[in-house]
């Protein structure tokens, strides 16, 4: 019994791992450089009008936890407009909720811009979506 427990969890470990290999694999967004913050973003947000949730249940907590930008990061480069192209004004998009007491009451952070200002929210609930509402990812550039 114990013998099956273990290789189910060694089989579920895989299945992990192989499905992030699919994204990637899969993954035909252009990607920019973005050395002042030593990262690569995707130009383009996607999966506009999916939840947190469904988020979740396609690309895993794990990766999500890992690749949504920062707050902090997408304001950075609305600050960088002029030299990147990001689209980053009338958006409104997933960020890695920081906020602890947020997170522990099961809300998730967007951020969202418009010309004149930009913003940061904390309160949306995980099974929240919207037809605007999207995501693009962040990763470390590859050295």
């Amino acid at each position: 019994m114990e013998n099956i427990k273990e290789q189910i969890k060694k089989a579920e470990a895989k299945v992990e791992k192989l499905k992030k290999i699919l994204i990637e694999q899969q993954d035909k967004t252009n990607w920019v450089k973005i050395p002042e913050l030593k990262i690569e973003v995707q130009s383009k947000i996607h999966h506009k009008g999916k939840s947190y949730n469904e988020l979740k249940e396609e690309f895993g907590e794990e990766y999500l936890d890992k690749h949504l930008p920062t707050y902090s990061q997408l304001q950075t480069l609305r600050n960088l407009s002029n030299k990147y192209d990001l689209g980053l004004i009338d958006t409104w998009e997933f960020v890695k909720q920081e906020d602890i007491i947020s997170k522990k009451n099961g809300y998730v952070a967007r951020f969202v811009a418009y010309s004149g200002w930009a913003g940061l929210s904390c309160d949306g609930y995980a099974t929240d979506g919207s037809d605007s509402l999207g995501v693009r990812f962040v990763r470390e550039i590859k050295k």
